[in-house]
């Protein structure tokens, strides 16, 4: 180890190193041919923008002594709200926060999210009670938490968790009655898509495929090979379907095939289409479209499966996802006719601070 940050850090010619710790950006003096600092860290700019989820500061290095860097401008908070069919709000789910991946119990009746602590700026996951207002904690491990899945019954979740650096996947109790377990897998991240209704299956992604678990010897199967990249499968309600998000075509659409065996692929988006949600009774398949519209396509499924042309119900404002482990910024309820969207917050941008000869402090 060079030395302790919390984000990114970068080399400044001719003998610095920047990083990023307890919310101040710091310059070291820092030999290339050793690898090693010497002196104290010396603090340039405190208040500095960054992005936990991703370990990111906003900073960076130009020519001899040259440094710029965004102020904190908060741009990561949200609020969970509730959209009827033709885009109204009808309520507030979640006061202002930094949520990701809502996901809507099997009841409607509460919500599971990633939360970020700004003081601790730590992401675990959370579930809130739509009903009582009272929200439970359910992971305290200080690696990233992230996209929690119900089980049918509500009784359990299925996780990722980043915390042997790369993500794994973990089995919890919803009540947080029993740690969670580790679920043992090999090859590149693992993240949880959907657990099947009849509880004997979890979608998941790993790397750019779609495997399914199952559940009662927690036995791997791949289920899609990846033409391009794959993500945000969701199985139908009658489980005997999979809806998900690929970028085969060069830009994101919506496709279904088959379940346990894929046989046949549909095209259901025609216009980019991401995050496609089954409504409860499987008649209905919403997803967003590039430009973050909500999108409905009716649909029959039985033997066969045929969609209707799809019809845009309102224009969305979902928080911006930039990390890799964020795949769902809204959730339906069961009868469809309401929408539970994870909304950018409107924040104003903070300018670009330029600081010249920074490198004359360290010289003092």
């Amino acid at each position: 180890m060079v030395v302790k940050a919390k984000g990114n850090a970068l080399y400044a010619a001719p003998g610095y190193l920047l990083f990023y710790r307890d919310n101040t950006l710091f310059a070291q003096h820092f030999d290339s041919n050793k690898f090693e600092v010497t002196g104290d860290p010396v603090p340039l700019l405190a208040d500095v923008q960054f992005f936990p989820r991703i370990s990111q500061a906003v900073f960076a290095a130009s020519g001899p002594g040259v440094l710029v860097a965004q102020r904190n401008a908060d741009s990561g908070s949200s609020q969970v709200l509730w959209f009827d069919r033709k885009g109204q709000q009808i309520g507030v789910a979640l006061n202002a926060g930094v949520y990701g991946n809502v996901m809507l119990s099997p009841n409607d009746k509460a919500v599971a999210a990633e939360t970020t602590d700004l003081n601790s700026q730590n992401t675990d996951i959370w579930t809130y009670d739509l009903e009582n207002h009272g929200a439970k904690r359910l992971t305290f491990d200080p690696a990233l938490d992230s996209l929690p899945i119900w089980s049918p019954d509500g009784n359990r979740m299925v996780f990722a968790s980043n915390r042997d650096l790369e993500f794994d996947l973990y089995m919890k109790d919803a009540n947080g009655a029993e740690e969670e377990k580790v679920i043992p897998q090999e090859g590149p991240d693992r993240f949880p898509l959907d657990w099947s209704r009849d509880g004997k299956y979890v979608l998941y992604v790993r790397g750019q495929d779609l495997w399914y678990l199952t559940i009662s010897d927690l036995h791997a199967t791949q289920f899609l090979k990846a033409a391009a990249s794959l993500k945000s499968a969701r199985f139908s309600p009658d489980g005997k379907w999979v809806a998900y998000s690929s970028n085969e075509s060069g830009r994101w659409e919506i496709y279904v095939t088959s379940f346990p065996e894929a046989h046949g692929k549909w095209q259901v988006s025609n216009s980019g289409g991401n995050q496609p949600r089954w409504r409860g009774d499987g008649k209905e398949l919403f997803y967003l479209s590039a430009d973050s519209r909500i999108m409905a396509a009716p649909v029959k499924t039985g033997c066969n499966f045929d969609a209707g042309t799809p019809a845009a119900l309102f224009q969305a404002n979902p928080r911006e996802m930039f990390a890799t482990s964020e795949l769902f910024s809204y959730d339906v309820s069961k009868d469809g006719q309401k929408f539970l969207i994870n909304t950018q917050l409107k924040t104003e941008m903070t300018p670009l601070s330029v600081v010249l000869n920074w490198t004359a402090k360290l010289n003092q």
